[in-house]
């Protein structure tokens, strides 16, 4: 069923649509006006995608609100074919719709009219070219232009038959520097040239693949309306069984050996207390005179008025 422009709308569906409607335009967006460019095809979709989730616009919102940002050539074409060519106004149909129209290659199920061949022909060639050419594809090129190229070439919501992105563009681009670029030293310190830089970032690029491969990553393809790459799905590592605790046997009952006797202990069972032995004083040494009458005996003396 198509849209119809002069349908009479719910005004509670009005003032309902006000809001996300300011914040839409309050954020700025980019406007397209059929530019034979890639990039600015690429990056007017990622900027109009990026305004409906930050502004929560709704889909029945979103065609509407995009339409307005189109002058120039895509305004003229939006009037004339592609408002009549949406069955639905979904964002998705209008996206396939609008790449299909100054995309460099082809959507699958649009009609040949809304198309334009040359302009996707040409946009493909120079994309392709500009990808796999080398450093003298451009006369007087620098290394930050050469790069960009690169980088544009990566880009993802535009449909391409060219090599893929990630490590087999950096050996692509490594391939198309001449000798003399790739002999440039522009980390001195670290004694590094431009080729070596290039042949650490591809290590680099190895040991990730390798450990997204330990880790089980599932990696799914990107949905048709989807904004950049997916992120990568980890599938769930197996539970964690604690290890069994060790069970140890008791080992054999000696015989405890017997105390040895306390002398003390005896000694005060028999009633003997050494602490008044130790206060009890000593009894004075005896001291022995020898004389030479020791050995005459002494008479008994007798009391007076006795007689014997």
């Amino acid at each position: 069923m198509c849209y119809d422009r002069y349908a009479v709308m719910d005004p509670a569906l009005v003032e309902e649509d006000r809001r996300p409607t300011t914040s839409f335009f309050e954020s700025q967006p980019l406007f397209f006006d059929g530019t034979r460019q890639t990039v600015s095809l690429s990056v007017w979709l990622y900027d109009t995608e990026l305004i409906f989730r930050t502004s929560h616009i709704v889909e029945r919102q979103q065609v509407s609100l995009t339409s307005r940002c189109l002058v120039a050539d895509a305004r003229l074409w939006w009037m004339t074919w592609g408002e009549r060519a949406l069955p639905e106004r979904t964002w998705a149909h209008f996206r396939t719709l609008v790449i299909a129209r100054y995309g460099p290659v082809p959507e699958e199920g649009v009609d040949e009219p809304y198309r334009d061949p040359e302009i996707y022909r040409d946009m493909y060639h120079e994309r392709y070219y500009g990808f796999v050419a080398d450093w003298h594809a451009y006369p007087q090129e620098s290394m930050g232009h050469y790069c960009r190229r690169f980088q544009e070439a990566m880009l993802p919501h535009i449909p391409q038959d060219i090599p893929s992105p990630g490590m087999q563009a950096l050996v692509i681009l490594r391939n198309g520097l001449p000798l003399p670029i790739r002999q440039l030293t522009p980390m001195p310190a670290a004694d590094m040239t431009v080729g070596h830089m290039i042949e650490y970032i591809l290590g680099a690029e190895v040991i990730i693949h390798a450990m997204q491969a330990d880790a089980h990553v599932v990696e799914p393809e990107a949905p048709a309306g989807g904004i950049g790459e997916p992120e990568p799905v980890y599938e769930p590592e197996p539970a964690y069984e604690p290890e069994p605790e060790p069970v140890y046997e008791p080992g054999p009952v000696y015989p405890e050996d017997p105390m040895p006797a306390d002398p003390v202990q005896e000694a005060e069972d028999d009633g003997y207390d050494a602490d008044e032995d130790m206060d009890a004083p000593e009894d004075p040494p005896v001291i022995v005179i020898s004389s030479d009458d020791e050995d005459e005996e002494e008479e008994p003396e007798h009391e007076p008025g006795f007689g014997v």
